[in-house]
């Protein structure tokens, strides 16, 4: 089976007025064979969804703005399993949430359009929207229209612009436990998503966050030429199913600790295996108990385990 997932995001700048750059953008997006395309700052109203809709050719999602702001969309392409449970569409043209299952992984996509000014409460909005699905994998994208690190995300870019935005997208991070993708693989690189030419400045503001075990899925993640717009565009790549990996990007899945029964499992596993090697300290105390085997063999499991 082939489940290999590619995402595009892209800030268009418009796809309203003009009918020919909309077919071009279009077009341009469909040949580089993402499996899903999202498009921010789409310029959309409501009285669009079936023209659009059928110039793409397959389900698409709108949250709409107004012919000359805003607006978000998601776009899936035909060919491949996937299902969406329930959707959750911003009134102001700012997010689109979906609770999917794309082949055998389940996730809650987030495409969003950040505000230019300081706004936090967007973030937390988005945040407890989120919250809803009792999903443990994650993918957010879109032009976040904040960076997360001044320094290594701008150049000759001179105020901190919204402080109080990035402190909430750090809070989701924390929360759900996401990570950068691209800033894990290219943690030194300056490579910027939006450009202006006078004066010149440029910023990373669009970007992924994804969950700690979609990470460990990545086939890759990178920043490519944009069309028609200032922004470049953002893709990420995956495989759908936990029964593969990507290459060699493993991290320990954290959200799992989420889960009271998984958190109950692990716990009272290390109380066995302390019960069963145990010669001195306080039993109860992990940290400073003294064991009368070796920690490589103490990590192993008890002797009882087969591995």
């Amino acid at each position: 089976m082939d489940n290999h997932i590619k995402i595009l995001s892209m800030n268009v700048r418009g796809l309203f007025s003009s009918a020919k750059k909309r077919s071009d953008v279009f077009n341009w997006a469909k040949s580089k064979n993402s499996s899903i395309v999202c498009f921010q700052e789409t310029h959309s109203t409501r009285d669009i969804e079936t023209l659009w809709g059928d110039e793409w050719g397959h389900q698409c999602y709108f949250s709409h703005g107004d012919s000359r702001s805003a607006g978000v969309c998601v776009m899936f392409r035909g060919g491949y399993d996937y299902e969406v449970h329930e959707s959750l569409i911003d009134q102001h043209g700012r997010y689109i949430i979906l609770d999917v299952t794309l082949y055998d992984q389940r996730l809650t996509l987030v495409c969003l359009y950040g505000y230019n000014t300081d706004k936090p409460d967007f973030f937390c909005d988005i945040l407890q929207k989120t919250m809803r699905f009792s999903n443990t994998s994650f993918i957010f994208l879109g032009d976040w229209n904040v960076v997360q690190d001044k320094n290594e995300d701008t150049y000759n870019v001179i105020h901190d612009r919204n402080p109080n935005s990035r402190r909430k997208i750090d809070e989701i991070k924390d929360t759900l436990l996401l990570l950068d993708p691209w800033r894990t693989c290219y943690p030194s690189d300056r490579k910027f998503t939006w450009r202006q030419k006078s004066p010149i400045k440029q910023s990373r503001l669009d970007y992924y966050l994804v969950s700690e075990d979609l990470f460990t899925l990545m086939e890759s993640t990178k920043i490519i030429p944009g069309y028609r717009t200032d922004h470049s565009a953002i893709i990420f790549t995956f495989t759908a199913s936990l029964a593969k990996r990507g290459k060699g990007y493993w991290k320990f899945n954290s959200q799992l600790l989420r889960e009271p029964a998984y958190g109950d499992l692990v716990i009272n596993c290390i109380r066995d295996t302390v019960s069963e090697y145990f010669s001195g300290g306080d039993s109860e105390d992990f940290l400073h108990v003294q064991l009368s085997c070796s920690d490589q063999l103490f990590f192993r499991g008890s002797k009882n385990e087969d591995s």
